[in-house]
């Protein structure tokens, strides 16, 4: 007799009563985790969160089917469902239901085309400069904290070429207090598992994200305000922001709202601090463990920017 279980072909690992897979990944290095049960259990797996199946791919193939939009969809759920808390409908965690999510789509194509990306370039510079002249200043005998200077880098990036903002983080001895904020809302996002009695041990967190968020939601407008104030320099800056700010959707005739504009700054945050900077750290291991591979990286570098 055929299983009634449309998973049934996908390999799992071993569940709980009740709260299925939900305690199988290890918070503290959840991907790593993920990557040690993809090679036991091959490049497709599912985990039971509570009744709930969640099933992981990896491997490019697998990936570059799940991306073709004429069959599926992203799931806002989950997680990246909480992450609500802190982008609201920005493009990461909007529905592609939700209006926003079709006007910032169309909006942010120009600003995020191959052109625009040039014109970002001496600011990308800009910012890995400070990070080269502050590994120059190290002892040889120092250690360098490589996950702390790439989300540095990458927030850095983000905010000089997205809305011409600095946080220093290369003249700071912690990260700005933006920053911080951010890190610890996603620590409780990710914390967050809906597992029964959560709210009672969770309460002091949340409300301390509902703080923090707060205080993120709340320096963002003053940068956006700011930029209003002046409308003319407003409509000469040629970054994320200013695109957002007078971009009109060519489908719905309508441009995005300050409170969206915010989502999507911290969408653009999250994403740097989450996804850009995490492959960065990995690819200096990857590099540094490659000789040959990182001889090659060299080789572009040089011919790219030139050798001096």
């Amino acid at each position: 007799m055929a299983s009634t279980n449309a998973l049934s072909p996908i390999p799992h690992p071993p569940k709980q009563p009740v709260v299925g897979n939900m305690l199988s990944v290890d918070s503290s290095a959840p991907v790593q985790d993920l990557a040690r049960m993809a090679k036991e259990l091959g490049p497709i797996f599912w985990l039971d969160m509570m009744g709930q199946p969640l099933v992981i791919v990896s491997g490019f193939d697998l990936v570059d089917e799940l991306c073709d939009e004429k069959r599926f969809d992203k799931a806002v759920r989950g997680p990246l469902r909480r992450v609500r808390a802190i982008a609201g409908d920005g493009l990461f965690t909007a529905d592609t239901t939700e209006p926003n999510w079709g006007k910032a789509h169309n909006i942010l194509l120009s600003p995020f085309g191959g052109r625009a990306m040039q014109s970002y370039h001496p600011m990308m510079v800009d910012i890995a400069e400070q990070l080269v002249k502050k590994w120059e200043r190290l002892n040889g005998d120092e250690e360098i904290d490589v996950v702390h200077d790439m989300t540095a880098l990458t927030l850095d990036t983000i905010g000089l070429c997205g809305f011409d903002y600095r946080f220093n983080s290369f003249y700071r001895r912690d990260y700005h207090p933006f920053v911080e904020a951010l890190v610890r809302s996603l620590e409780t996002v990710m914390m967050t598992r809906g597992l029964p009695l959560e709210g009672l041990f969770m309460r002091a967190r949340r409300s301390d994200m509902a703080t923090d968020i707060a205080f993120m939601n709340n320096m963002v407008d003053e940068i956006v305000a700011e930029r209003r104030k002046n409308a003319e320099a407003a409509a000469a800056k040629k970054d994320m922001l200013g695109a957002m700010m007078t971009g009109v959707d060519k489908v719905s005739g309508d441009q995005l709202d300050d409170v969206n504009i915010r989502y999507q700054i911290n969408t653009f945050l999250i994403a740097g601090h989450e996804t850009t900077s995490g492959l960065l750290a990995c690819s200096l291991y990857a590099m540094l463990k490659n000789p040959d591979v990182l001889a090659k990286a060299y080789e572009e570098v040089d011919r790219v920017l030139g050798a001096d």
